[in-house]
C-alpha cells in the first residue's frame, strides 16, 4: 500500500517535472547561439585583448569600435601576442579586455607598461596602420568592424583611438555566433525516463508481497515436463535443464511387484490343482517376501515321490531317473537358496545333505519293493505250472 499509494506518485511527479524542464530547456530556455558583449572604455589611447579572449566562445568573432568623437581616425588590428606587447611597451598606460563579466558585457582592466618609456620623434615614427606587425588592420572615423575567422589563443586585437581621443573614449563590442550550443534538455529527458521506470517498478514488482513472488518462481520451475521424449525436449529447448525437486520421478517398482505377485499366484493355483484340488473362488494376494519358494519346491518333489510309490509299476531304471531328477531338484533348490536369503524364523528349511539322504533312502525302498514284487510274480508262475 505504501509503495503504490505514496512512493509511486512521488516518482511519477518527479518524472513529469523532469520532462517539463527538458522541454523548457529545449525551447524557451534554450541558450542563444549569438552572443554580443559591449563595454565603454575611456582614459586610454590603446585597447588590447588578452590571449584567449577572441576565441572565447567560437573561432569566428567580430570586433567593433564606435568612437564618441568622429574627429580622429580609429584603427583596429590583429597580431601576435608578442607584437602587440612590443607596440604598447612604450606607452604609459593602456586598457586590457580580460573577458566577459556577463553574457552582455566585457570586463576591462587598466595596465601600465612594463618597459621604460622612451620619447620618439614624430617624423621618424611609423604610423599604426602602416606597421608590418599586424596580420590584418582596418581604420575609419566612425564605426569600425574587423572579423577574424580562424582565431587562435595567441591572436590578440589592438585598437588605436588616435591622439587626443583618450578623454572621449569609445564603445567596444565583440560578437560571436556559436556553432555548438550546449544542450541542457537531454539530461532532464534521461532523468525523466529513469524516474518513470522506477515508478512502474514500484507500482508492480516492488508492491507485490514477498510470498507471492516466491510462489510464482516455484510455479515457473514446475513447468518442466518429465514425460517428454528426447526429441520433444530438444524441440522445446529443455535439454540440460535440471528437473525441479517438487516433481517426483516415475517409479517402476510397482509393475515389478505386480509381476512377482502374478507369478506367485500362478504357482499357488498350480500347486492347488496338483495337490489338494481346492476350488479358489476369489483371487488371493500373496506377498512374495512371506513365501518360501524352496519349501514349495520340496513339497512338490515329495508329492511326485509319493505318486511313484503309489503306482509301483515303474522299473528300477525309472527309479534311477527319479533319483537323478530329485538330485537336480536339490541342486536347483540349493542355487535358489544361495541366490536369495530366506527368513529361517518364518519357515523351516532342510539342508541339501539331508535332502540327498532322503532321496537315497526313497530310491532304496522303491527298489526293494520292486524286487519283492518280482519274487511274488515268480512264485505265482511256479505254482501255476505245478498245477
Amino acid at each position: 500500500m505504501i509503495m503504490r499509494g505514496i512512493v509511486t506518485p512521488i516518482f511519477g511527479l518527479l518524472a513529469v517535472a523532469s520532462v517539463v524542464l527538458g522541454v523548457l530547456n529545449a525551447t524557451i530556455w534554450k541558450p542563444s547561439a549569438e552572443i554580443t558583449a559591449t563595454s565603454t572604455i575611456t582614459g586610454s589611447r590603446y585597447i588590447v585583448t588578452d590571449p584567449g579572449v577572441l576565441p572565447l566562445l567560437d573561432q569566428k568573432v567580430t570586433l567593433s569600435v564606435d568612437p564618441v568623437s568622429s574627429k580622429n581616425e580609429v584603427c583596429v588590428a590583429l597580431g601576435a601576442s608578442k607584437d602587440v606587447a612590443g607596440w604598447v611597451a612604450s606607452e604609459s598606460s593602456y586598457t586590457r579586455i580580460s573577458g566577459l563579466s556577463s553574457w552582455t558585457s566585457l570586463s576591462t582592466q587598466t595596465s601600465k607598461a612594463t618597459g621604460q618609456v622612451e620619447a620618439t620623434d614624430s617624423e621618424n615614427a611609423v604610423e599604426f596602420k602602416d606597421s608590418d606587425m599586424w596580420s590584418s588592420v582596418k581604420c575609419g572615423n566612425s564605426d569600425v568592424s574587423l572579423t577574424s575567422t580562424k582565431t587562435t589563443d595567441s591572436t590578440m586585437a589592438i585598437i588605436d583611438l588616435g591622439r587626443g581621443a583618450a578623454s572621449t573614449g569609445a564603445q567596444v563590442s565583440m560578437h560571436w555566433v556559436r556553432s555548438q550550443v550546449p544542450d541542457f534538455a537531454m539530461p532532464f529527458y534521461l532523468s525523466g525516463g529513469l524516474l518513470a521506470v522506477v515508478a512502474v517498478l514500484c507500482a508492480s514488482v516492488f508492491a507485490m508481497p514477498p510470498h507471492k513472488r516466491r510462489k510464482r518462481v516455484v510455479e515457473g520451475k514446475a513447468t518442466i515436463h518429465t514425460d517428454l521424449s528426447f526429441a520433444e525436449r530438444a524441440e522445446q529447448g529443455l535439454i540440460g535443464a535440471r528437473l525441479p525437486e517438487s516433481v517426483p520421478a516415475r517409479k517402476h517398482r510397482r509393475h515389478a511387484a505386480h509381476r512377482r505377485g502374478g507369478v506367485a499366484e500362478a504357482d499357488h493355483e498350480a500347486n492347488g490343482a496338483n495337490g489338494s484340488g481346492e476350488q479358489i473362488g476369489t483371487p488371493v494376494i500373496v506377498d512374495p517376501a512371506s513365501r518360501n519358494l524352496v519349501a514349495d519346491q520340496q513339497a512338490a518333489a515329495g508329492r511326485n515321490a509319493a505318486e511313484i510309490l503309489l503306482n509301483g509299476n515303474d522299473s528300477a531304471a525309472g527309479s534311477s531317473k527319479a533319483v537323478t531328477s530329485a538330485a537336480d531338484a536339490a541342486d536347483s533348490t540349493e542355487f535358489a537358496t544361495s541366490a536369495r536369503p530366506v527368513d529361517e524364523e518364518a519357515t523351516s528349511v532342510i539342508t541339501s545333505d539331508e535332502l540327498a539322504a532322503y532321496f537315497a533312502r526313497l530310491a532304496q525302498e522303491v527298489q526293494q519293493s520292486n524286487e519283492s514284487a518280482d519274487d511274488t510274480d515268480e512264485q505265482t508262475n511256479e505254482e501255476g505250472g505245478n498245477r
